[in-house]
């Protein structure tokens, strides 16, 4: 049995322009089941263990504005930890596609909703065929809150 898993994380709001966060973001991660992470996942691990990080969700968020547990890491420790995903990402085999909007050229949630739901219907069609290849489809979506 295929089985594909997604994963869809967004990054931004709804709100008002702001140059610090000028886009709305939703990513759609694809990984087909057969293909076996876990010894890339230990891999990862083990070398976040060597830079004293134990059990971490890595979330680039925090590390880059420096927040939360890299509050009082340095910019090259916390370069590493971002070295140490695209590793990860460059040995794997998952797909990924984001799909976004820039918030200065919306007017309403409406209209934000609307451009998003036409990119992302348009790439299913797109790839609608390959969708069917699978037995299983799963949607994870993660949520921050």
């Amino acid at each position: 049995m295929k089985e594909l898993s997604i994963f869809i994380d967004e990054s931004g709001d709804f709100g008002d322009f702001d140059y610090r966060s000028p886009y709305y973001i939703i990513t759609m991660l694809f990984h087909n089941q057969d293909e076996n992470l876990q010894p890339a996942i230990a891999k990862l691990n083990t070398e976040l263990s060597y830079l004293g990080l134990h059990n971490l969700c890595i979330h680039t968020g925090p590390i880059i504005r420096k927040e939360e547990i890299y509050t009082n890491m340095s910019i090259q420790e916390r370069r590493h930890i971002f070295n140490k995903m695209i590793a990860f990402i460059r040995q794997v085999n998952i797909q990924y596609k984001s799909f976004y909007i820039e918030k200065k050229h919306i007017l309403d949630v409406v209209e934000a909703t609307g451009k998003l739901s036409k990119q992302i219907s348009q790439f299913i069609r797109n790839h609608y065929e390959e969708f069917l290849s699978f037995d299983d489809v799963k949607i994870y979506f993660i949520l921050n809150r």
